[in-house]
Parts: structure tokens; sequence; C-alpha cells
């Protein structure tokens, strides 16, 4: 199977690469110009070059695909530069989609988020949840997968542990929005890119959307903890900063990068991130690997602490 794949230079696009060539596929990776010496390796690659934002550099790229995996998104908007999630989520969706259409593709596998929903919390969600409306109404024999907070060794690049390992192995007190109480379901990177290449040829699959957690919820203050010990802390200190101090702060300075929350995040945040069902764990034969400090060696490795 020829398997034209988006986003393949990220940290979960990486492995699900990895996935996807141990399975025997052919790739092209769909890439920025100068992007390629991102992609985790280049033998057994065919690299094409083009933007998702820009339909016309989707044509002939995508010729000859069987199946398309779509995983471009963003977390954070950046108006100045024009990265928003209108553009790089719906529309870019949108655009891809059209350019599978058109190419005779038989079938898509669509990156969503666990939370995406029409009257979502955050422009994240609702645009997300918009993204998998194209899919849906593409024609193509689809899947969509909504994954919640995805954790493994970034190799460098960004990924949720190391991000907020940043901030406890500096700060003597890790600060928490809210009660802290809020849960989220981490899932290991590699069960994600295993579901990724193991829907390709899955009849199971097809027309289905997969919520991808760990299985196991935990508090943020749980998630702080699990992280501080992984840095080798017997105990982090955290202190509270309640929601109605958080709120004006991130609307005021959220949009600013040395700002580490955006208002979007924090309330997505504050609904907590756990999956309403796993079935994937059964439609993929996968048992989740369990987010435990034991399995996250990879922060102390990188001394980030």
């Amino acid at each position: 199977m020829r398997v034209f794949i988006t986003g393949g230079t990220g940290f979960v696009g990486q492995n699900i690469l990895r996935a996807i060539r141990s399975q025997g596929h052919k790739i092209t990776a769909f890439v920025r110009a100068g992007s390629e010496e991102k992609l985790p390796f280049l033998e057994d690659i065919d690299v094409a070059y083009g933007d998702v934002t820009e339909p016309d550099s989707l044509t002939g790229a995508i010729k000859g695909a069987d199946a398309v995996v779509h995983l471009v998104g963003i977390i954070r908007e950046r108006p100045s530069s024009n990265i928003t999630f209108e553009k790089l989520h719906f529309e870019a969706t949108q655009n891809v989609v059209k350019a599978a259409v058109d190419a005779g593709v038989k079938r898509f596998i669509f990156m969503s988020a666990n939370g995406a929903a029409h009257n979502g919390v955050s422009a994240y969600q609702t645009t997300k949840w918009r993204a998998e409306e194209e899919v849906r109404n593409s024609g193509v024999a689809w899947t969509i997968f909504r994954p919640s907070v995805i954790f493994g060794d970034p190799g460098g690049l960004m990924e949720f542990t190391s991000e907020m390992a940043g901030v406890i192995g500096r700060a003597p007190v890790t600060p928490v929005f809210g009660d802290g109480l809020y849960k989220l379901d981490p899932v290991f990177v590699k069960d994600v890119a295993e579901c990724f290449a193991g829907s390709l040829n899955n009849p199971e699959a097809i027309g289905k959307v997969f919520h991808l957690g760990g299985g196991n919820p935990v508090t943020f203050h749980e998630i702080i903890q699990i992280i501080g010990k992984a840095l080798g802390a017997r105990k982090t200190k955290t202190i509270n900063i309640p929601f109605w101090i958080a709120k004006p702060a991130t609307r005021l300075l959220g949009r600013f990068s040395f700002f580490p929350v955006t208002s979007d995040q924090l309330a997505m945040l504050c609904q907590g991130n756990v999956c309403p069902e796993l079935k994937y764990r059964e439609v993929f034969d996968i048992k989740p690997k369990p987010f435990i400090y034991q399995n996250l060696g990879y922060l102390k490795k990188k001394g980030s602490r």
C-alpha cells in the first residue's frame, strides 16, 4: 500500500512513520521544503514538497496514494504568523480531503483529539470537530483517532511530560491551576502509532472514531508527582492558582509565547481529558503502556532535573 502522510516530522508523526514502515507499506512524506531533515528516516521513503494550506501543492504529490494519514495540527495559535486553528485544523484538512478524493484515494486516517466537539470549550476542539466532519463526509473509507495527551521519548521535540519536567526541574514550586483534581488519560506514543498503522488494512476500523487513552486516568496533581518521581524527586512541591486569577491572566498574556498557557488550553485543562471509551484496545490488540514513573526514564536520561 502506498501511504501519503502529512505531519510526519513531529513527535507523534515520526513514531507513526516508523510503525507504518515496519508493516512494509510504501511511504510518501509530504513536507515543507527544508523540513525533510526532521523525518526519522529517509531510506525507503519518497519525499514530496508542499504545504497543506496550499491546495495546488497537494495535487501532484498525492497522486498514486492508496491511503492518506493526515496528522497536521497545532496546540497553540500564532496569528501574527498566520498560524491559526482555523487554517491548520479545518482549512488544511479540507484541502487534504479534497486532494485525496480527486486522486481516488481509498482510505483516510485522521488525527483528531479527545474532546473534539461542535460545541467544544475551545477553538482547538471546535476546529478539530469541523475537520472531522470533512473527513466523515468525504465518501472515502475513513478512521478518526482522538487521543488524550500523548507521552513518550520526544527525541528533542515537543512532548507534554518533557515540557512539564522543564518547569518542575527549574522551579522550587510547581504551579497548579485550580484544584488540580481534573483528570487526564495519558497514552503512550508507540501505542498511538500502532493504532494508526494497524488501521490501514483493518476493516473493523472503517467508519469508526476511536478514543486513545492509557486506561488509567490520573489527576493533574498526580501527573506532577509522577513526573517529579521520574526526575528523582521524592515529592514535588506545588502551589494552587485559583481559576479566578488564572483566567484573566491567560486572557491578557496567553497570546505571548513566553506565557506557558493560553485561554484555550486553560479551558480544556479545567474540563479534563478522559476518554469516554477505549475500544481500540480490542480492535488493534493493544495493551496500553501505563503512565507510571518507571516508564518516563527518558526524562532523567535527558537531564531534565
